[in-house]
């Protein structure tokens, strides 16, 4: 009993000294709009079709690997599907590494990702929970619209930045999806020239 408490006292030593600096890394500087759509290799809007785990021998950590298919790229050519590999998971001792700030998924839902540094970063989305947009159904009008991480609807973009609902937007309509795709294929144009 000893000796298995001191192993994992061990290996949660190791873990803490090898990934503490992924942990400082989730404290994002704040991205605009325009770095979001200018960093991104890849942006594309899809549904999540399959979430699993997997155990990297080289890199001896648990990689959490998200797949989107029905895609409609922005930028980029992703094909019909891509998967987006994410530091953590679950370890082969049962343990469960999780990083703060990583977006978590759930198989059936739609997102706009602004993603860059797939398989070289151990989160390959611009500004971390920053390259993330939920999509979800506005019941009122009927349209898609788009909310951050955190699932707090973006009402406009001004400034270079997301406007959120607030007691100061409460009374306008979430940015619909349309328009958030027209704002990126605007940008990228702007910022080729």
């Amino acid at each position: 009993m000893l000796c298995a408490l001191a192993t994992i006292r061990a290996l949660l030593l190791a873990l803490f000294c090898t990934w503490s600096s992924f942990v400082y890394a989730t404290s994002a500087v704040e991205v605009t709009f325009t770095d979001l759509v200018t960093q991104a290799d890849v942006i594309a809007v899809g549904t999540v079709t399959e979430i699993r785990e997997q155990w990297d021998a080289e890199k001896k950590a648990p990689l959490t690997l998200v797949t989107f298919s029905n895609l409609t790229a922005v930028k980029g050519s992703p094909g019909s599907s891509f998967t987006l590999e994410f530091l953590g998971g679950t370890m082969p001792n049962g343990l469960v590494m999780m990083i703060p700030g990583i977006p978590k998924f759930t198989v059936g839902e739609k997102a706009v990702v602004f993603s860059a540094g797939n398989r070289r970063d151990f989160c390959p989305l611009v500004g971390i929970w920053q390259g993330v947009l939920r999509v979800v159904i506005d019941p009122q009008r009927g349209v898609e619209t788009v909310s951050d991480n955190f699932h707090v609807p973006v009402m406009k973009i001004e400034g270079g930045k997301f406007v959120k609902r607030s007691p100061d937007t409460a009374t306008q309509s979430p940015l619909s999806l349309s328009a958030l795709l027209q704002t990126i294929q605007h940008t990228m144009q702007s910022s080729s020239h």
